[in-house]
């Protein structure tokens, strides 16, 4: 298993629209994150931000089922801890965007996963910048531990 095997729980960031792509298009294993973090191998970290942005689609769309599955899902308990957009976080997202151009909103998640001490950063979003020693997984990826390393 590589890196989950070496010792303290991996952390793993989890950003919104890895989320989306689970839950809404079927892409990806969450289920999978979830399983390992049962087993103490990982915690998942993610962004209060994270459902504001997950939120929107089910809205629009008057899916409140959907909203409701979110809100419910997106919350701190053994396996994720939701992250709060403290001053800590948004004083680091503005070193993040003065550096590196990034989208606030972008630069929130990074934040508040360097925050979190995460190695592994779940997004499909292939242009975002992430610091040294952080490794951008996409979803549909995340059952191939070899790029984990």
């Amino acid at each position: 298993m590589g890196l989950v095997e070496r010792g303290p729980r991996t952390h793993i960031y989890l950003d919104a629209n890895a989320i989306i792509r689970s839950i809404e298009g079927g892409v990806g294993s969450l289920a999978f994150l979830i399983e390992m973090a049962s087993e103490n191998l990982v915690h998942l970290y993610t962004s209060e931000l994270t459902l504001a942005e997950v939120l929107v689609g089910p809205l629009k769309q008057s899916q409140p089922g959907l909203a409701k599955f979110y809100e419910e899902m997106l919350v701190s308990d053994d396996y994720l801890t939701v992250v709060p957009v403290g001053r800590d976080v948004l004083r680091r997202s503005a070193d993040i965007r003065a550096t590196t151009a990034s989208k606030g909103a972008d630069a929130i998640h990074v934040a508040t996963a360097m925050y979190s001490t995460c190695t592994l950063f779940i997004s499909s979003d292939k242009r975002i910048r992430l610091p040294n020693g952080m490794t951008r997984i996409d979803i549909d990826q995340v059952e191939d531990l070899d790029v984990w390393t």
